[in-house]
């Protein structure tokens, strides 16, 4: 069984111990606030993004950027009632509280498109408050070891004072981003699917029956903290972030992708 089912099998746990341990979300109608809702599910960038001029955005550190390519890959979004602590965390993948929202299958989401590009399968939760939500990356299990699945790719040119810095980026999540554990008595330490998951995104939202949940992706904050001077320059004129910790530029582009504030923010459209 991979992550992702066991995820599922999960949210209708955690509603199931609620009302005594009934098997699945079905049979909750009205346990946990409210019954069991569908609902569609779409992604998108900033509304000034463009498919054909890009993205502009100024960075705090003086750089005017222009995005002219960004896709991230999307695996599964899930929303929980509970905001957990950080020292949960930091000790599981599976954030404690009640599951009242998931979406089991995901996309590669264009984020130069303003548009919403919908998810290739329909949402399913429950009619209660959702305060945290969490963002899987990739396209399979999220405990792999071994996984060269590209989950961003931007293309774009950064200016300040004069100097033009044409870049390009991806990022992986494998054995690229391993963590040692501290003890060699813990080998489960740092498991690869903490950095997979994006979490805990504060959200407030209500799920309803047929409506939308909109994910909205601002790219800026991915790059707000680099220092693109500091980037690698791979062929004259040319410039690329590196897809591991080597420098600040890809520790920074790594660390705002998996950023929980700022870059990700969700709405529920009722229909």
């Amino acid at each position: 069984m991979n992550a992702r089912a066991s995820r599922t099998l999960l949210l209708f746990a955690a509603v199931a111990v609620s009302v005594g341990a009934v098997p699945a979300l079905g049979a909750c109608v009205g346990s946990t606030g409210g019954g069991v809702v569908t609902f569609d599910v779409t992604a998108h960038g900033p509304k000034t993004a463009s498919l054909t001029s890009g993205y502009a955005f100024h960075t705090t550190a003086g750089w005017d950027v222009t995005l002219t390519r960004a896709k991230m890959q999307i695996g599964a979004v899930y929303l929980n009632r509970s905001v957990p602590l950080a020292s949960e965390r930091e000790t599981s993948c599976v954030l404690p509280g009640i599951y009242v929202g998931e979406v089991t299958d995901g996309v590669v989401v264009d984020v130069l498109d303003p548009a919403g590009q919908k998810f290739p399968v329909r949402g399913e939760g429950t009619k209660d408050h959702a305060v945290t939500a969490e963002i899987w990356l990739g396209a399979g299990d999220v405990n792999r070891t071994s996984d060269d699945t590209v989950l961003l790719e931007v293309t774009g040119t950064a200016k300040k004072s004069g100097v033009i810095i044409p870049f390009e980026g991806t990022i992986t999540i494998g054995k690229n981003r391993a963590i040692p554990p501290e003890n060699a008595a813990l080998p489960g330490a740092n498991p690869l699917c903490e950095q997979r998951i994006i979490s805990p995104i504060p959200v407030s939202l209500d799920l309803g029956d047929n409506g939308t949940l909109d994910l909205t992706i601002e790219p800026r904050a991915w790059f707000d903290g680099v220092a693109f001077e500091k980037l690698t320059q791979d062929s004259p004129g040319h410039f690329q972030f590196g897809d591991d910790s080597a420098s600040q530029p890809d520790i920074n582009l790594y660390m705002g992708f998996r950023g929980n504030q700022g870059a990700y923010g969700f709405a529920f459209v009722s229909e």
